[in-house]
């Protein structure tokens, strides 16, 4: 692994696993990252895609693949590529020091099953599996693959409460005893300090659902951002501006104004310096415009049906499809929400129109999950806002997550 020229600036975080690959490959897998990061996800895939399968079943490419797939809710394709990688590990033997992308790639096939047909047992598998590799490990001991596992450790019991599943659940790593912390926030702020910054933001997500107040996780992605500290091999312009993109829609949906622009025109400037524009970014003009219509809603003015649809047609000629599913989602409960002005004025015909080309994106895309969670929030069995992650720039993102997660921690 020495011996490897690695890129100057990585953007993956699975650096570990980077020695089965020759340079070559490296310096394509990042850019594929790049882009996949800048929710590129046409040039992401096209990039995998044309890998011959010789490198396609390796280790760092399969997960990396596999998980654009997930960011992009195509989770049967994504499905496929960790069974094609899955079968190309078998061979690797428990215990040995390759078992932990084994086990990684399992966690992400439980999770997939779940989202794809409503199975839950490999969940259950999944995380016992994990907690017992897991549990003993030392904070400063944790590797890249292991943060990658802990995240899915976190997402999955989401996926189990919303599926009716009631899973056990101990943090990972360990806290002190009466620590307001979560295990999953405490790894993130040592990964901070060792200037493992990629892997912080890669979780912070997914700790956002834990915390108690927006107060909170303003704190834990200011925390983010203060780490971001030259000099450095992370690419410190894109974590600033990611950052500063899930403030500003933060800010938004509070109806804070100000703070809205102050963030917005921050990830403009660190998204436009030559380290991160390099590709055109699809997440600048996706979260910019996702911003202005939370922060219409927050003031009372809309957005109504017709602008959900429109922000939903340009995600889906860009290939956002989760930022897509939202939109359309919104869109309709525009469409028949008691509290919604326009709802009266909408014929029957239009409802029914959104309500299909939602069902059929979710069932192109393999998520029966979804389609299920989406029509129960958009019945008339409860018309309150779901709770969501905030922030869209990474992870899977899922209504009731936060209260999911919040209640297992109880």
């Amino acid at each position: 692994m020495e011996d490897i020229a690695y890129p100057t600036i990585a953007y993956g975080s699975l650096l570990s696993l980077y020695h089965e690959l020759d340079l070559s490959t490296i310096l394509l897998l990042e850019k594929a990252i790049v882009h996949r990061s800048l929710r590129n996800y046409f040039e992401s895939l096209a990039i995998f895609d044309a890998l011959p399968t010789s490198i396609a079943v390796k280790t760092a490419v399969v997960l990396e693949h596999t998980w654009t797939l997930v960011a992009q809710y195509r989770f049967r394709e994504a499905r496929c590529i960790a069974e094609r990688g899955l079968s190309a590990f078998r061979s690797k033997s428990v215990g040995s020091k390759d078992h932990g992308p084994t086990i990684l790639l399992r966690a992400l096939l439980a999770g997939l099953d779940t989202l794809i047909d409503g199975s839950t047992p490999r969940c259950f598998e999944s995380m016992q599996e994990i907690y017992c590799w897991l549990s003993g490990v030392p904070t400063d001991d944790f590797t890249d693959v292991q943060v990658w596992t802990v995240n899915l450790y976190y997402y999955l019991p989401t996926l189990l409460s919303t599926a009716g599943g009631s899973p056990p659940f101990r943090d990972i790593p360990s806290v002190p005893a009466n620590s307001p912390s979560s295990g999953i926030s405490l790894l993130r702020k040592h990964l901070q300090r060792a200037g493992r910054l990629n892997e912080a933001l890669f979780l912070l997500d997914t700790e956002m659902a834990l915390l108690p107040n927006k107060d909170a996780e303003i704190e834990a992605m200011e925390s983010v951002r203060s780490a971001c500290i030259e000099p450095s091999t992370q690419p410190l312009t894109y974590i600033e501006g990611s950052v500063a993109l899930k403030l500003a829609l933060m800010y938004a949906e509070l109806g804070d104004d100000e703070g809205y622009r102050e963030e917005m025109f921050n990830a403009a400037a660190a998204l436009s310096v030559p380290k991160a524009s390099e590709f055109s970014s699809n997440l600048l003009r996706t979260d910019t415009w996702l911003a202005r219509l939370e922060l219409a809603r927050a003031g009372g003015e809309g957005p109504g049906a017709e602008a959900w649809e429109g922000f939903a047609d340009y995600t889906a000629k860009v290939g956002d499809y989760r930022i897509e599913a939202k939109a359309l989602t919104e869109a309709l409960e525009s469409m028949i929400s008691p509290d919604s002005e326009e709802a009266e004025d909408v014929s029957p015909e239009n409802r029914e129109r959104i309500r299909e080309r939602l069902d059929e994106l979710y069932s192109r895309l393999g998520s029966s999950f979804h389609r299920s969670v989406t029509r129960r929030r958009v019945s008339g069995e409860r018309n309150e806002r779901q709770p969501q992650v905030h922030g869209v720039s990474r992870g899977v993102v899922m209504y009731g997550q936060q209260s999911a997660l919040r209640s297992l921690q109880a």
